[in-house]
C-alpha cells in the first residue's frame, strides 16, 4: 500500500504529471515543433493559451496539442536519465507539469546544466540530427536540449 506524502510539496514532480511532451515534425512543411498528449480538456485548451498551439482531439479523454515554434521558453523541475519534468508557464509555480522522456540520449545531451541547479528556465529546442543508415536511408531524429536562460 502506498502512503501519500503528507504535503504537495513533499511529493515528487514525476507523480504529478499532466501530460507528455515531444519534438514533432509538421508532416507537410517539415517545420519542427512541440507535441503535447494530455487527458484534460480543460488542460489542453490552458496549454493552447499559454502557448499558441492548436488543439485536437484524438478519442474522446485524449487532447493532443500541437506547438509550431521550435523552441519553447520553459522551467525544468526535475531531470533523471530518462525523463526531464517542466511547465510551460514559467510565472506559476502549480502551472501543468509535463513529461519530457528523452531516452535513449543522455542526459548531458539533453540538459544543458546540471542537475543541482534544477529547478531553473530556459529554453527547450530541438537539434534535428539525420544519419544514414547501411542500407543508403536517412534516418531523422529530434534531440531536445535544454539550455538555461
Amino acid at each position: 500500500m502506498r502512503i501519500p506524502p503528507a504535503s504537495h510539496a513533499e511529493t515528487p514532480a514525476r507523480d504529478l504529471c499532466d501530460g507528455h511532451l515531444r519534438p514533432w515534425i509538421h508532416a507537410e512543411t517539415g517545420a519542427a515543433g512541440w507535441q503535447i498528449d494530455c487527458l484534460s480538456r480543460r488542460l489542453a485548451h490552458a496549454v493552447v493559451t499559454i502557448s499558441g498551439g492548436t488543439v485536437y482531439s484524438r478519442t474522446k479523454d485524449e487532447w493532443q496539442i500541437r506547438i509550431p515554434q521550435a523552441a519553447l521558453t520553459v522551467m525544468v523541475v526535475e531531470a533523471d536519465t530518462e525523463t526531464l519534468w517542466c511547465r510551460l508557464d514559467t510565472q506559476h509555480s502549480d502551472s501543468c507539469l509535463l513529461a519530457l522522456v528523452y531516452a535513449p540520449w543522455s542526459i548531458a545531451t539533453v540538459l544543458r546544466c546540471p542537475t543541482t541547479a534544477l529547478p531553473r528556465q530556459g529554453q527547450l529546442s530541438m537539434r534535428d540530427v539525420r544519419a544514414t543508415t547501411r542500407m543508403g536511408r536517412t534516418v531523422r531524429y529530434l534531440v531536445p536540449v535544454f539550455t538555461p536562460a
